[in-house]
């Protein structure tokens, strides 16, 4: 397996793409945090995954909240005694038109999507630089790539931040051999995404290469491969998993 004798943290695993990586990741021999605002979501999955509770910790957690983000982490490596992977998964869209997104739209989104993740990096770095190795995983946007229409000016200007993010940390945490990556998905078929007519999913697909709807799963896969040891010589990289809609 994979991800044997790791330990990861997944924010936002309590549905959709969280809950997908966090299935590949426990499938792979992972030990799991999973980190979630809404408890009942994240504790359902752990013990779908683990009825002993030995291998999956659930939860409560608003990664807003650093004080609330720090003591998860203590909470996390009392647990498993170490931590080697965080997967910033969190996240929320709320998609207006440029002249109807108010301020705090627009600070809503930021405020998770981009902040909630620096304060997730902020609290886990120091618990991997004493370690000396640690992998991050920051779940982009195609949006963040290359501001597809539809998506909003705040989630496409959050999710750009991630990348950023990603690079400088790379660039800072790298000499603590910590590897800080991101995945940048396309459209994929979750609950929520489902709510949508299939002709409005199909017309974020427009030119897509493959005819394979994305799923998270496929996500997942990709999670795994940057988590483990395979990865050992990528770094600051935005993996676009998006079936061939963005082809740079």
């Amino acid at each position: 397996m994979e991800l044997e004798n790791t330990v990861a943290i997944i924010t936002g695993s309590g549905n959709g793409l969280g809950m997908g990586i966090a299935k590949k990741m426990f499938a792979e021999g992972a030990s799991l945090a999973l980190w979630d605002i809404d408890f009942e979501s994240v504790k359902r999955l752990a013990f779908e995954l683990d009825h002993s509770g030995q291998r999956v910790l659930p939860l409560k957690v608003d990664i807003t909240d650093e004080s609330g983000v720090q003591s998860a982490a203590a909470t996390t490596v009392d647990k498993f005694g170490h931590i080697d992977v965080l997967v910033n998964n969190a996240g929320i869209s709320r998609h207006k038109p440029l002249e109807e997104t108010t301020l705090e739209i627009w600070d809503a989104v930021i405020k998770v999507n981009l902040t909630g993740t620096f304060i997730c990096c902020k609290a886990l770095a120091p618990v991997m630089k004493k370690q000396e190795f640690g992998k991050i995983v920051n779940i982009a946007s195609l949006g963040g790539r290359t501001g597809r229409p539809g998506v909003g000016v705040n989630y496409a200007a959050s999710k750009g931040g991630v990348i950023g993010l990603t690079k400088l940390l790379a660039k800072e945490l790298g000499p603590s051999n910590i590897y800080v990556n991101a995945i940048c998905p396309g459209p994929i078929l979750t609950d929520q995404t489902k709510q949508y007519p299939r002709e409005v999913f199909d017309t974020w697909n427009a030119g897509r290469a493959v005819p394979k709807d994305g799923l998270p799963e496929d996500i997942g896969d990709a999670v795994v491969f940057l988590a483990s040891r395979r990865s050992n010589w990528i770094t600051g990289v935005s993996l676009d998993v998006n079936g061939g809609i963005f082809i740079a």
